[in-house]
Parts: structure tokens; C-alpha cells; sequence
């Protein structure tokens, strides 16, 4: 086992004296579905991460279920005032329509849900509130916009906050701190690109959550969400979230399988959201071909890697 680290160890910094393509953003990491580092630009510089904050709320609450046990199938959430009026992406849910967590989970994760992201929040913060006695900390752990929550809601979002943050330390994202549920630009909401691979890589482990980011679209009820992830239309790409603020750039977490197995790439800090697409490509492309060549072309078959030249990414908003 050690002479195998010890062999990876080489290998990655071999790869790491390649030159990857020029990107415009600010970070990214490529690492195995094992959470081994292939390649990064500025790995561990904290930023906001928009969007991709989602991947933590949802595998949170599936994560709660499984600890509090109970069964995601059987829980039902209806939608309060306060999640229809949150700003940003949405799933233009209808106050006091009443869903179910895995309906959520693709309006949260397909779309892009801010609205979701409040709703799924503020349910499992009320669990855990009722059936965790101890009293939280006085001072506010989570975003507020003045008079938006009441205190109870406040509470309620505080505890959800606080549950993701210890999730996150549980997966040794050290690097990374949450204030709310939706990834809303806040100079408190921070995290790292590899911190966000081995978010993404717990994610993936969920069965549930994996079937979720890699769907196209999903209807329900009276509602149809279409993922914003336009890489999944590409072979081999799956999920897993996109994100854009005004501070956070263009985000981007997918998850590639080729013939080196599945490679999960995040990225922070894009130009545009056309770049972060054309940018995630090229790396993926980059890595699976030098990382067959460079090390041992027997050990590897050449993987199928993605071809960005020609593609057209269509952007229509701001997802």
C-alpha cells in the first residue's frame, strides 16, 4: 500500500510540471473518484462558491434522514411565504404547496432553487430544533436579511447552517464555511475547489442524490425543471451542480467517466457561464490524455475523452 501512495505521489507531481490549458477561473481541481489530486490551480484559496453551496444542503438532508431515521419517501414539505419571496435562481414553487423532499431535492438541484434551498432548510432546522434539545449558539450563524425571518424561522435556519457546517468538518472540508442554504453572494459563504471535490465525491456515494443531478429534466405535479448543467448532453458527463454570483464568477462541479474511472472536476471563479463549461471541458480532455500518455500507456487505454472544438453552449440566464 505504501509503495502504491508512494507511486500515485510521483505521478501527480509529474503531472503536476505538465502546463493544463489556460482557464479564466480563479480555481479548480481534478481529482479521482478515490479523492486522489490529479491537478489544480489554486486548490485551497477560499471563495464564494454560489450555487454549489446546494450540493451540501442537499446531501445534508438526506443525511439527516438517515440519522434521525427517517424515510425520505415519506416526508412532505410544504412551502412557506418566506422561500417564494427569497431572490436569485428559482423553481417558482407556489407558497403553501406541499412537496416531497425528493421533489425538492430536483427543484433544488435541477433549476437551481433558491426557493427550494429556504424550504428544505427551514423543515429539517424545525426537526432538529424539536428533537435536539441543546440550545445553539446566540450569535447568528447564518445570513439574515433584515425582517425576513421571524425568530423562529431564524432559529430554525440557524440550525440547518450550523448541521452543514459540521457535516462539512465530518468530511474534512476544513477549508470551507457555510451561512446559508442557496449560495446567495455572502463574504461568509466560502469554500474551496478541493474542498468541493470531496463534497461532490460524498454526494455521489448517495444513490439518490447521484440520479437527481445526473436527470435532464424532471416534471411533477404541475411543475418541469431542466437541469442547468448543459455538459450533461455530452457523453460520459454526469452532474453534479452549476452556480454563478456577481462575486462568486461562474461555478462549476461535474463528474467524468472515462477509462481512468470517474474523475470529478470543480471549478471556481469563471469569466462567463459559457467559459466554465468550455473551460471544464478542456481540462477533462487535458487530464484523461496526459495522464494516459505521461505515466504508462499500457497501464491506461486511451479514454474517451470529451472533444470541446465545435460545441455550442446556449446560455439563456443566469444559473
Amino acid at each position: 500500500m505504501n509503495e502504491n501512495k508512494s507511486l500515485h505521489a510521483k505521478r501527480q507531481s509529474a503531472l503536476s510540471l505538465l502546463n493544463p490549458p489556460q482557464t479564466t477561473a480563479l480555481s479548480w481541481c481534478i481529482v479521482t473518484s478515490m479523492g486522489d489530486e490529479l491537478s489544480s490551480k489554486s486548490p485551497s484559496l477560499k471563495l464564494e462558491v454560489a450555487s454549489l453551496t446546494k450540493i451540501m444542503t442537499a446531501y445534508t438532508a438526506i443525511q439527516l434522514c438517515e440519522e434521525l431515521n427517517l424515510d425520505y419517501n415519506e416526508i412532505y414539505i410544504r412551502i412557506p411565504r418566506i422561500a417564494t419571496q427569497i431572490g436569485g435562481t428559482s423553481a417558482f414553487l407556489r407558497r403553501d404547496d406541499t412537496l416531497s423532499l425528493e421533489e425538492l431535492l430536483y427543484a433544488l438541484m435541477l433549476p437551481s432553487g433558491n426557493d427550494a434551498a429556504i424550504s428544505i432548510a427551514l423543515h429539517f432546522g424545525s426537526i432538529l430544533n424539536t428533537q435536539r434539545k441543546q440550545k445553539i449558539a446566540s450569535y447568528i450563524t447564518c445570513d439574515t436579511i433584515q425582517g425576513f425571518y421571524d425568530d423562529t424561522q431564524m432559529s430554525n435556519m440557524n440550525r440547518f447552517v450550523r448541521q452543514m457546517n459540521e457535516n462539512a468538518l465530518k468530511l474534512g472540508m476544513r477549508d470551507s464555511q457555510f451561512s446559508n442554504p442557496h449560495g446567495l453572494s455572502s463574504k461568509a459563504n466560502k469554500s474551496t475547489a478541493l474542498d468541493m471535490c470531496r463534497m461532490s465525491s460524498a454526494y455521489l456515494k448517495i444513490p439518490i442524490l447521484k440520479q437527481i443531478c445526473n436527470s435532464k429534466s424532471y416534471s411533477c405535479r404541475n411543475y418541469e425543471w431542466f437541469n442547468t448543467n448543459q455538459l450533461l448532453h455530452f457523453e460520459n458527463y454526469q452532474g453534479i451542480k452549476t452556480g454563478i454570483t456577481p462575486n462568486a464568477g461562474a461555478c462549476l462541479a461535474v463528474s467524468y467517466e472515462s477509462l481512468l474511472g470517474s474523475i470529478i472536476v470543480v471549478l471556481i471563479g469563471a469569466r462567463d457561464q459559457k467559459r466554465r463549461f468550455e473551460e471544464t471541458d478542456k481540462l477533462i480532455n487535458w487530464i484523461s490524455r496526459e495522464y494516459t500518455l505521461y505515466f504508462n500507456k499500457t497501464m491506461y487505454a486511451p479514454p474517451r475523452t470529451a472533444q470541446s472544438k465545435g460545441r455550442s453552449f446556449i446560455i439563456k440566464k443566469q444559473v
